[in-house]
């Protein structure tokens, strides 16, 4: 009986440890899995420190120990030359300047509510006027004309106030929800603060505002020509030259950029006998134009003037120094101010119409037609042809303007007459091939080389295509495209003797230690002899005091010219609208010209002729510039 007693309370015991002993392994193989897992975790973490996240950790060491910056190099600023008691000083039309820029550290903004209500008190709802004007046809469309004008006064004005109060709410909750952003560690609230704005802030002595001073482009002069100089743009965030002059020497205004290294302490002060390098920062260099800023500015006003009241889309004005190629004035309509490029609402209006608009120019190209035939002596001035008031080539029956029939002229007749059929026999008398390379001679179909961002060659394509047509055509200026800035360089070579002179705008480059690269007047090549450019000259002056340029006469000087009047292609490309685009191209005096003048402008509204138009722009501009240069009478 003992023994079967023993025998259980061994059994038990044994069944007891193999119990625990089973109970052991299972924690064991619990333990070895969670070590197993922990080692993999860690070595995962080692992995990832050490090898995929190096280059950010090394980074993180780097800031902490070296300092690494760029620094930033001055614009250079763009100047005109003016003579001032016989001496010689630049004037600024372009510069720089220093303005304050608000940004919020929003993690530090310990009321977002409060500072944005404070902030909005003082900069206001951001471009509030600039929306309003854009939203005010839509606030007051719906109010009747018939209404009492105090009544409709009032009505407006409660709009107005209205409309306002709902978009201070709207910036207050937006710039509320920006500062309430924990995540952002930096966000730009307004750039270009006022004096009194940055004051008013800086007395709020709120934690988490902070001000970065930046540099801006500043034109000391408005109404100049935003569309010569282009502007200094955002292009992602770097800043770069777009367009004009800002585009064109973008890489010699910006200069080069200088870097600044050294290693820091723990309390991030740079260890005096650590490893340290500078590289110098250069300025940008500055420009010198040929620009006179009396001339420029009367040629800009003058212009959009005449835009504005025969309500036209556009136009432009180049003004150039036949002998030298140098450009005295350059204006394009509708302009921009550059202080505030992105307030344009159509990008269209950064592109220079002298420069960029190619068109047909109509019967200003008679010039370069009568010049090919007069100097392959194929006609003279006096040679004849009966005119019957139309020419058929093929399908195509070509007319005179108004359908009019001139009878027995000679070429003299042809200009001062603007007559069709009269360019077309002169073309004829030359031959089309010649004819072509006339053209060609002259620098259209291709770049006139002018230091000017985005200028197009034109198109003369047409004068390569088979059939009589496209010289017909081409020869009164329809069918083939030019710029203003070709037909200034092409009149300006009558005016020169028939030399083709290059188009500039730059006189000087001057770099930052005061050496200054001149550029000088570049002959393109000979394009007419000096007697065929007397005798076109001669007839341009007849056109003016006997033909259709007489209201581009001054007073005591002969003044060469030629009108243009053409018809705007449609825009599906076949046949021609009942749009215009009226030209003058001239110089003065005939005697010694100190000045050649294009003046297009572009769909007039009204008028609708050059001699209307175009030519009484030239004369208004003709004698102030004859007056400032006191050029002596030569009539």
């Amino acid at each position: 009986m003992f023994l079967c007693f023993d025998e259980k309370l061994q059994m038990s015991w044994r069944h007891r440890k193999f119990k625990a002993n089973r109970n052991v392994g299972g924690r064991i193989t619990v333990l070895s899995v969670f070590f197993i897992i922990l080692a993999l975790a860690v070595m995962i973490k080692l992995f990832s420190l050490q090898i995929l996240s190096v280059d950010y950790y090394n980074a993180l060491a780097s800031g902490q120990h070296e300092l690494y910056q760029k620094l930033f190099p001055e614009r250079g600023s763009i100047y005109v030359s003016e003579e001032e008691n016989g001496k010689k000083t630049l004037f600024p039309l372009v510069t720089n300047q220093e303005e304050e820029l608000l940004y919020a550290v929003p993690k530090e903004i310990e009321n977002p509510e409060e500072t944005a209500k404070k902030l909005i008190e003082i900069i206001g709802p951001l471009a509030e006027e600039q929306k309003i004007e854009e939203v005010e046809k839509q606030l007051f469309a719906d109010i009747s004309p018939d209404l009492d004008p105090k009544l409709v006064s009032e009505i407006k004005e409660n709009r107005r106030v209205k409309w306002r109060e709902e978009q201070t709410k709207k910036e207050m909750a937006n710039l509320s929800g920006i500062l309430a952003n924990k995540e952002l560690s930096y966000k730009p609230i307004k750039h270009r603060l006022t004096k009194e704005e940055t004051e008013k802030i800086k007395n709020l002595n709120i934690k988490g505002l902070y001000f970065k001073s930046e540099t801006w482009r500043f034109y000391p002069e408005s109404g100049v020509g935003g569309q010569v100089f282009g502007f200094w743009g955002f292009e992602g965030d770097n800043r770069v030259g777009r367009y004009g002059l800002e585009g064109y020497f973008d890489d010699i205004l910006s200069g080069k950029f200088g870097e600044l290294y050294g290693e820091r302490d723990a309390l991030g002060n740079i260890i005096a006998v650590g490893k340290s390098s500078i590289k110098e920062k250069v300025d940008g260099s500055d420009l010198v134009l040929t620009l006179d800023r009396a001339i420029q500015y009367k040629a800009c006003q003058s212009l959009y003037q005449a835009v504005d009241y025969f309500k036209a889309q556009g136009g432009s004005v180049v003004v150039m120094e036949p002998k030298t190629g140098a450009i005295l004035a350059m204006c394009g309509a509708p302009d921009f101010n550059p202080d505030k490029y992105g307030e344009a609402e159509d990008m269209a209006v950064y592109n220079n119409p002298a420069i960029f608009s190619a068109y047909e120019p109509g019967s200003v190209f008679k010039m370069m037609t009568m010049a090919a035939a007069i100097d392959t002596d194929k006609v003279q001035p006096e040679t004849v042809y009966e005119d019957t008031g139309q020419v058929v080539i093929g399908p195509d029956e070509i007319k005179n303007y108004n359908d009019k029939i001139y009878g027995r002229q000679n070429m003299v007749g042809v200009l001062d007459n603007s007559i069709n059929t009269g360019a077309i026999f002169a073309m004829r008398q030359t031959g089309r091939k010649v004819f072509a390379k006339y053209v060609k001679d002259f620098g259209f179909g291709e770049l006139s080389g002018i230091e000017l961002d985005k200028e197009v060659k034109g198109d003369i394509s047409n004068l390569d295509k088979r059939g009589e047509i496209y010289p017909a055509t081409a020869s009164f200026g329809q069918g083939i495209t030019v710029t203003p800035i070709q037909l200034a360089a092409a009149y300006s070579a009558i005016a020169n003797g028939g030399k083709l002179m290059r188009p500039y705008i730059v006189s000087q480059i001057v770099s930052p230690s005061g050496e200054a690269k001149n550029f000088l007047p570049q002959e393109t090549r000979r394009v007419i002899s000096s007697k065929t450019a007397l005798m076109l000259s001669g007839m341009m002056v007849s056109v003016v005091e006997n033909g259709h340029g007489a209201k581009a006469a001054v007073s005591g000087y002969r003044v060469a010219g030629k009108t243009g009047t053409a018809q705007v292609a449609k825009k599906n490309g076949v046949g021609y609208s009942d749009e215009v685009t009226v030209t003058f191209a001239g110089f003065a005096p005939f005697s010694n010209p100190r000045f050649t003048m294009v003046v297009m402008i572009d769909r007039p509204q009204w008028g609708k002729e050059a001699a209307v138009i175009s030519a009484p722009i030239f004369a208004d501009i003709a004698k102030f510039i004859l007056q400032y240069y006191n050029v002596a009478y030569d009539k």
